[in-house]
């Protein structure tokens, strides 16, 4: 391999330049002493002794004292063995002294998205760090989440879905409540698609689009607040559901209705199975 490319890693190793480079005059020529070095490598023997200084220090060189000191290069099996563990040691406990810093009180921001396979891809990141419990409300195809869903489930982490919609959950181990919308008249149109997902009462993401032409947007936090209120939602929807299957009948009809913004949107699901009067017309 070319000498360059050689240093260029080995910089990325945590070796500077004159290091890089003297470490590999060691490698190819076995024993040298600080002046050849320089020599060879172009450089001052000044900064190439401080180079070897450090080299020895770091372990990556030994020294052989005589009249000159002789200098030669740790093996590069070994060289590269010990640069892995060490690498390993320090990612380890830096992963702990990084999550003490979290560790408090603090604010837990809100990160906007745009983009459909974003989110998908941000859903997925989510989903395979649940621990515990995944509650979704979606319309979207979760076949898309079949292999992070098989995945979690092998932990034991459950996971409740709720939707109006026909979707397909073959082969998915999860937990279906399905709460189909009366049809509605030509009139009326429902073409949103969304996606609500709260993994262990931590990490909630949210996205829509007005149609499936359009790119999702939304947002991602760590804000255990709307964790809460997401996952309220979603169990309160499924109670719904629940209590209209045992009932037989409608809970939600115009004598109990706010008559508000929400009521009277024309693109809710749920506002709009809610809006029906005694007739079965919407209002």
């Amino acid at each position: 391999m070319n000498e360059d490319k050689l240093i260029e890693k080995l910089e990325k190793l945590n070796f500077n330049v004159i290091e890089a480079k003297a470490y590999v005059m060691l490698v190819k020529h076995r024993e040298l002493n600080g002046s050849q070095i320089a020599k060879k490598i172009n450089a001052s023997r000044s900064s190439v002794y401080a180079a070897l200084n450090n080299l020895y220090k770091r372990g990556v060189v030994y020294l052989i004292p005589g009249e000159t000191n002789l200098y030669r290069a740790e093996s590069p099996d070994t060289l590269i063995e010990k640069i892995k563990r060490d690498f390993e040691d320090t990612t380890s406990t830096l992963k702990e002294d990084l999550l003490e810093l979290e560790e408090g009180d603090y604010e837990k921001n809100y990160y906007n998205l745009k983009g459909t396979q974003n989110f998908i891809q941000k859903a997925k990141e989510l989903l395979v760090k649940a621990q515990k419990e995944v509650y979704i409300n979606t319309c979207i195809d979760l076949q898309l989440f079949k292999k992070e869903l098989l995945e979690i489930a092998q932990r034991g982490v459950r996971t409740i879905v709720f939707t109006y919609s026909p979707i397909d959950v073959s082969g998915l181990p999860v937990e279906l409540y399905r709460h189909p919308i009366a049809k509605l008249d030509d009139s009326v149109q429902i073409d949103e698609v969304r996606l609500m997902l709260v993994v262990d009462l931590k990490d909630t993401l949210i996205c829509s689009a007005k149609n499936h032409f359009e790119e999702m947007t939304g947002t991602f936090t760590e804000n255990p607040l709307l964790a809460n209120i997401v996952a309220e939602h979603i169990h309160h929807d499924i109670y719904l559901y629940k209590l209209k299957t045992r009932t037989h009948q409608e809970l939600i009809d115009s004598s109990i209705l706010l008559h508000s913004l929400l009521e009277k949107r024309a693109e809710g699901k749920v506002s709009l199975q809610y809006q029906k009067n005694a007739e079965g017309k919407y209002e």
